[in-house]
């Protein structure tokens, strides 16, 4: 570990480490974003399957995800960080194969076990970077990371839309997702940790929760408390894919589907790389720039399926969407990172994952039923969550500044 002077600290705003570790997730979402997109209409127009078997097999990739997110924390913080993201990196591509199985348990089971791996490295990669990340730069560089991190995803959905017109089956165009995988752990291998930042941590050294201000710890417990009712709201992408393909029975037109998982991840990472690099209240931004146009995205989601709009007016609000998810994947973990003691960053990190997981196994069990039935019900289901998860943080505000003081936000 070196030490940076002050000078020096207020220069650097992303390390060589940061880079490496944020265009390896870069290549992880070119790879796994463009099965997200494709694995449901795989699923539905390929194997024949009901659209609540999507919300099944979703359900369990996240709600069973919250384990291994729980089980990478963990390890993170026993364990060297940088070799158990490593170890979680190498088993994503296997949802890369679920195209190629041709029966729905076995492609299930392909698609979850990788996304279960993603949890797993999950909150040893947030963790590590958070370590090699000056503390008053950390916004900016989480803000880097969802860029990179979701503009791989919407080149990945570029590319698959650019398959689909040259007419790629879907079992090949899910297949190509393995190569950038593994550049993707690749790229976390040169990871050398030169300078580490570990001492801008609050509580370093100490166990979570013991010697914290008690403003500290509620925060913290209200922050996973509205991190599982935004999971609740925060259903697959899959859905509105499937929506704009023209929803239950449709046969063609895959490609209005992948636009609309571009443009969904377009908006998140350009607005997740702008709002980083503002000077905002992390507590603050989160819950007027994430939650609350997440809950507006869905809403209006919801009213132009009802009222049956333009399908420009449905892209619209999945770019309202995608703004809201760019700030949430910005600022939770930064609000993480000054909440959470060094010596459990990586617990911390994977706390943030549980809850957001628990939440999204409910959620898309829930869409899963509710889209079998109506277009309209699962929008507005995801609406009324988002907005239960903006008056928690809101609320969280309000106290800390009446009851802890304003200098604390």
């Amino acid at each position: 570990m070196t030490d940076v002077s002050e000078a020096n600290r207020k220069v650097i705003r992303i390390t060589s480490d940061g880079l490496l570790l944020c265009f390896s997730a870069f290549f992880a979402d070119l790879g796994y974003q463009g099965v997200s997109a494709l694995f449901p209409l795989y699923l539905v127009f390929v194997l024949h399957e009901p659209i609540y078997w999507y919300g099944v097999i979703t359900g369990v990739a996240f709600g069973a995800g919250s384990f291994f997110a729980y089980l990478g924390g963990l390890a993170g913080d026993r364990f060297d960080k940088k070799y158990i993201a490593i170890a979680g990196n190498l088993f994503i591509p296997l949802m890369a194969f679920s195209g190629l199985a041709g029966s729905l348990w076995l492609s299930a089971l392909l698609f979850i076990l990788g996304w279960w791996a993603r949890y797993f490295r999950t909150p040893a990669r947030r963790a590590l970077l958070t370590h090699v990340t000056p503390k008053e730069h950390r916004g900016y560089t989480f803000g880097v990371l969802h860029a990179l991190d979701i503009g791989g995803g919407m080149l990945s959905a570029l590319v698959a839309l650019l398959f689909l017109a040259l007419g790629t089956p879907l079992p090949e165009i899910l297949l190509f997702a393995a190569i950038p995988l593994v550049v993707s752990t690749l790229l976390l291998v040169p990871v050398r940790r030169r300078t580490l930042f570990q001492e801008e941590t609050p509580l370093a050294g100490s166990e979570a929760g013991i010697g914290a201000p008690k403003a500290d710890r509620t925060l913290f417990v209200l922050l996973l408390v509205a991190a599982t009712l935004y999971g609740f709201s925060f259903y697959n992408l899959g859905f509105p894919v499937l929506t704009a393909t023209g929803g239950r029975g449709a046969t063609s037109g895959y490609e209005l589907g992948v636009l609309a998982f571009v443009i969904y991840l377009g908006v998140s990472a350009v607005s997740g790389y702008a709002l980083g690099a503002m000077k905002l209240s992390p507590l603050r931004a989160l819950w007027l720039l994430g939650y609350l146009p997440s809950a507006l995205g869905s809403g209006l989601m919801a009213l132009c399926v009802f009222f049956k709009l333009h399908e420009l007016a449905f892209y619209l609000f999945v770019a309202v969407l995608g703004l809201g998810m760019g700030a949430v994947e910005t600022f939770e973990p930064t609000l993480v990172s000054s909440l959470a003691p060094a010596a459990r960053l990586s617990r911390g990190m994977g706390f943030l994952s549980v809850s957001r997981s628990i939440g999204q196994f409910i959620s898309n069990l829930v869409m899963g039923v509710l889209f079998s039935v109506s277009g309209f019900a699962p929008y507005a289901y995801a609406c009324a969550s988002a907005l239960l998860a903006t008056g928690v943080l809101g609320v969280a505000e309000a106290r800390r500044a009446s009851r802890w003081g304003r200098g604390a936000r």
